[in-house]
């Protein structure tokens, strides 16, 4: 019988297989991919923490006197918002243009009490600790689940938090990358195999969840098409870029502010937490 880990592995090899197999067509890896996509998901996350389920739940256990480590920041999403609330927040981002913006937006606001730290978490110093520990959507390329897992749980002294989506928001883009690649996208692990990963390990996690409609948005067409040929890892030439056009022509429509979105689609996000019991 299949445990929780093998199943998560499996999912995750099956995604990597099909995504080394596009770019290797290109000529490319997928190691520069959050290089190529810092600056439209600092746009998109910029100013949506406020109102989420995590940053609510997350602010009720955070007081003057908290430490905070958020792992995988990205470009600041929950870090800036929890920083001021908080005595420390550390901020633990791997990739050097995501972490540049969030550098520049903590600056920016004056923010005194938040360090930043450019490493992969599985590199990161074993004493590192934190009262609250915040891990949100990095899980889902993590190949070797345990370690990770268990390193969240030793570095956490109150709380951990690990924020995930039931399904990919490829599921969106599905019908696009079928009709360029001619097979059927795979797709990520979900919160549920995260919580059977957990459950697994002997950490028997709060689950709350929330549903919520999601659009990708784009300022203009020519935003949409850029970061389409990207997310859909299509090789740059005019046929793709062609047919491309034609498809977004019949798949996005534009609002009152004059941008551009895909068709609504409902988001099902969980949160994951447990309290220390060390």
């Amino acid at each position: 019988m299949q445990t929780a880990v093998e199943r998560w592995q499996e999912l995750i090899r099956a995604r990597a297989t099909q995504m080394d197999a596009a770019y290797a067509r290109l000529g490319r890896t997928s190691s520069d991919f959050w290089d190529r996509r810092a600056r439209s998901y600092h746009r998109v996350t910029r100013e949506s923490a406020l109102n989420d389920p995590l940053y609510l739940k997350v602010r009720e256990q955070v007081t003057p006197q908290s430490s905070v480590l958020d792992v995988g920041a990205g470009t600041g999403r929950f870090a800036l918002a929890l920083a001021p609330h908080a005595r420390h927040l550390t901020a633990l981002e791997p990739n050097v243009s995501m972490l540049s913006y969030l550098r520049q937006e903590a600056a920016a606001r004056e923010l005194t009490n938040l360090t930043t730290l450019q490493c992969r978490w599985e590199d990161a110093p074993a004493d590192l600790r934190a009262d609250i520990v915040v891990c949100s959507h990095v899980l889902y390329p993590i190949l070797d689940i345990v370690p990770f897992v268990q390193k969240l749980r030793a570095a956490t002294s109150q709380s951990c938090y690990i924020y995930m989506r039931a399904a990919s928001y490829d599921a969106l883009t599905a019908p696009l990358w079928q009709h360029f690649h001619g097979d059927e996208r795979q797709q990520t692990p979900g919160y549920i195999h995260a919580l059977d990963v957990l459950y697994e390990l002997g950490i028997y996690a709060q689950v709350e969840t929330t549903k919520a409609p999601f659009r990708w948005t784009y300022p203009t067409l020519q935003d949409a098409e850029d970061e389409l040929m990207e997310q859909l890892i299509l090789a740059e030439n005019e046929q793709n870029r062609r047919e491309l056009r034609e498809l977004l022509a019949g798949w996005l429509v534009q609002t009152e502010d004059q941008s551009w979105c895909s068709p609504p689609w409902e988001s099902v996000v969980a949160i994951l937490w447990w309290m220390s019991d060390v």
